[in-house]
């Protein structure tokens, strides 16, 4: 790795420690509708067809970026069981169809995971049936948290509770979904508020070396 030069900065080697300020998420792509027959559990074999790459200023915000980027009709960590978020009580089947789909990794647990906290499962109880680090079932527990409170709140949203949205990655469709609004009123909020996306650097070396072939990506961060 010493001995490979880094292409970005032409200084540093590949094994130089990276000091990133970005997240990147990766998210596979799956096409079991095309295949109604197949299993869609998925184990050790390759099934995905392809994945899509999103950089967020945090996991959140990457996260919610990557799955509007997968071209499945889901503008973010959406719901597949409630009609809104504030909706969280449901009946002991939907529970038992919960804790199916986490129990068995498929292609729509994601979503699985956000009705599971919408539904208020317990994040420990979530952690013992995936075993999925809590790092990120407490950052996706931040996301539903979120977008229950803008739900709870859609009569009354304050400016602040947009700005938290856009930096936690939610896309002006979701948000207009949310408060029963057109799409167009979302943007012309963002744009009276000049609530607009900043494009920020990727070198892997923030700025400590010289880039010369930098990238950016889209970021609510201030």
């Amino acid at each position: 790795m010493d001995e490979i030069p880094n292409d970005i900065t032409k200084e540093t080697p590949a094994c130089f420690e990276p000091a990133i300020d970005y997240c990147v998420v990766k998210i596979p792509r799956f096409t079991f509708e095309k295949f109604p027959r197949t299993d869609p559990g998925l184990t050790v074999s390759m099934k995905s067809v392809g994945e899509a790459m999103a950089i967020g200023r945090t996991f959140k915000e990457a996260l919610q970026k990557g799955l509007r980027s997968l071209e499945i009709k889901k503008f973010g960590l959406e719901t597949l069981l409630f009609s809104k978020s504030i909706d969280s009580k449901t009946d002991e089947a939907n529970m038992e169809k919960i804790r199916s789909k986490l129990r068995v990794p498929n292609a729509e647990r994601i979503f699985y995971l956000g009705d599971a906290f919408r539904a208020e499962m317990d994040l420990e109880e979530i952690y013992q049936i995936t075993k999925i680090d809590r790092w990120f079932l407490y950052n996706i527990k931040e996301i539903i948290d979120l977008e229950r409170e803008i739900t709870q709140n859609k009569d009354n949203l304050d400016d602040g509770l947009l700005v938290k949205a856009k930096e936690f990655g939610f896309s002006d469709r979701q948000l207009a979904d949310l408060l029963d609004k057109k799409e167009e009123e979302i943007y012309a909020w963002r744009k009276k508020l000049d609530l607009k996306p900043e494009f920020k650097l990727v070198d892997t070396c923030a700025a400590e070396f010289k880039a010369f072939t930098p990238y950016y990506y889209s970021t609510y961060d201030k």
